[in-house]
């Protein structure tokens, strides 16, 4: 269990799926979790940049941890791979430009997948020479599991935000994340 100590700062609880832990309203609190005591990463003079990068670290190590608990353990790429195939991207080539990865990786990864289970390798209809991925029925189920959890771990995440404070934020983190995508794009 996470405690956050705190003489000064608000905090505001936040209930997990596997946890209950309680998130600052400042960056500078001090976190205590069990016998080991930790700072945040950005202090309270950190600019939003330093911010979004923290957060982005902190996301993806508990979407990370939330993955690794289903009855179907996933890694991020191996979901990020699920839903991509369950919706039409059946191509290791389309995998590899929509993950910015290249062919050696992917295909590593899809060998995993399918040794599990969760794909199957066949040939395209229009081709002999191109592998079409198709999700296994224990794929699909995989895949709904994990977005059922990170829909829950998402919206818990912005419970505690009252809409006045969303209202302006959402436009702001979208063109954020549009504006990256334009830079993965651009290599």
């Amino acid at each position: 269990m996470i405690e956050i100590a705190s003489s000064v700062n608000v905090v505001t609880p936040v209930v997990s799926r596997r946890t209950s832990f309680r998130a600052p309203d400042s960056a500078d609190t001090k976190v205590i979790n069990d016998d080991t005591e930790t700072f945040d990463e950005v202090g309270s003079d950190a600019g939003i940049g330093e911010v979004l990068l923290a957060l982005g670290g902190r996301l993806t190590r508990l979407q990370t941890e939330i993955l690794a608990a289903l009855d179907q353990s996933l890694t991020i790429r191996q979901y990020r791979i699920l839903s991509r195939v369950g919706s039409g991207h059946t191509s290791l080539t389309a995998l590899c430009k929509l993950a910015h990865r290249n062919p050696s990786t992917m295909s590593e990864s899809v060998d995993k997948m399918v040794t599990r289970g969760f794909l199957i390798r066949g040939t395209s209809d229009t081709s002999r020479r191109t592998m079409r991925l198709a999700l296994t029925p224990l794929g699909v189920e995989a895949r709904d599991a994990a977005r059922r959890a990170l829909e829950k771990f998402a919206a818990e995440l912005t419970a505690g935000l009252p809409a006045e404070m969303c209202a302006p934020l959402l436009p702001a983190l979208r063109r954020i994340y549009f504006d990256t995508q334009g830079h993965l794009d651009d290599r």
